[in-house]
């Protein structure tokens, strides 16, 4: 990766980006593109990117600003060095330097981070709220023990720590996972961020990685991935995609949210892919690619209805269905009361009035 002279940050403060979160390794700042409001665009400090969670720009540093004033890379570059230097040549100014806090671990094979988070499972209940509210939504008990949904722990991360230690599971590269000073391990659970943790599960029910869906709101945010990029020698959860259902049924249904998926099986029994967002389409592409060798036949759009009215959700609902289509599937699109936001929801009133 060619060095620079300058980082991410200092395109955020050249643009007066507003920050809402910051941590040692990202930031979540008002998006210029959408004007998203609520901080949906993250700065990765480390790798000098950015991406929108809510309209999908994304690039490296030099694009952002490019973007934002509509020129080329190449005027963006001399802009900002003339913006930050005062014209001194680029070639001769110090480069951006990190801190060990910024070190981070590739994440770990998936059945190390299956063993793990498996073991993680078993030293963790589900409270009576959290299976009261999954009843609510039209789980039942058995479907709920069955998807493995616990509650987030508000205290004895160190007992949990030392739990899953003693059955010699991996912790290094596992998201969620850190390093304390004390050269011990940590697990990024937060008693301000409590909820409800789901597993996101491959197309053979290994535990990909974790989200929590929380008690209070984050702002607008209602589910975090359960992850340590923040933390020292800690690891990316990336993203995963979930897949609850027959990998070679011939029709695969996509919607967005894992819990969304999994409440939508258990009242129809179709197999369903789910992004954790909807711009994250680009992750279907592996799964594309072995649902065809399965001999699925058929995609079909299952997103939020509010794709007729938001066009970033729409924009990346189209992008999904050229891509499945370039993978030689037939797509189709459901659509249903749009009184019902999510699949889940309008399944839930079909069984009501049955």
């Amino acid at each position: 990766m060619r060095d620079y002279p300058f980082t991410i940050l200092d395109v955020a403060g050249i643009l007066n980006l507003k920050v809402r979160r910051r941590q040692p390794t990202n930031m979540d700042v008002d998006c210029p593109f959408c004007g998203h409001k609520k901080g949906k665009m993250n700065l990765n400090f480390a790798k000098n990117v950015f991406r929108c969670n809510y309209c999908g720009e994304s690039g490296g540093m030099i694009e952002l600003y490019s973007k934002v004033f509509q020129i080329s890379n190449a005027q963006a570059f001399a802009e900002i060095c003339e913006i930050l230097h005062d014209d001194k040549k680029a070639d001769a100014l110090p480069k951006p330097i990190y801190t060990p806090d910024m070190e981070q671990i590739p994440k770990a094979d998936l059945e190390i981070r299956h063993q793990t988070y498996s073991m993680l499972l078993s030293q963790l209940i589900l409270s009576k709220d959290h299976q009261k509210n999954l009843m609510e939504r039209g789980l039942d008990a058995e479907q709920i023990v069955k998807y493995g949904y616990k509650s987030t722990p508000a205290f004895g991360f160190h007992k949990i720590v030392s739990a899953i230690m003693a059955r010699e599971c991996v912790l290094e590269g596992v998201p969620g996972f850190y390093t304390k000073k004390n050269n011990t391990y940590g697990i990024n659970f937060n008693k301000h961020a409590s909820g409800i943790l789901i597993p996101i599960r491959s197309m053979d029910r290994r535990i990909e990685g974790f989200q929590i869906r929380l008690d209070r709101p984050i702002e607008d945010k209602k589910y975090i991935w359960f992850s340590s990029s923040n933390q020292f020698r800690g690891t990316s959860v990336g993203g995963p995609v979930h897949f609850i259902g027959n990998p070679a049924d011939k029709t695969v249904y996509v919607t967005e949210g894992a819990l969304k998926a999994d409440i939508a099986h258990a009242f129809c029994k179709k197999t369903f892919v789910a992004l954790a967002g909807v711009s994250h389409y680009r992750a279907l592409e592996p799964i594309f690619a072995q649902l065809k060798r399965n001999g699925v036949e058929n995609i079909v759009e299952a997103y939020d209805m509010d794709k007729y009215t938001n066009p970033h959700v729409e924009k990346s609902c189209m992008q999904m269905m050229e891509m499945a289509n370039a993978y030689g599937f037939s797509v189709h699109r459901l659509c249903w009361d749009k009184k019902y936001k999510g699949i889940d929801d309008w399944l839930a009133s079909r069984k009501k009035r049955n």
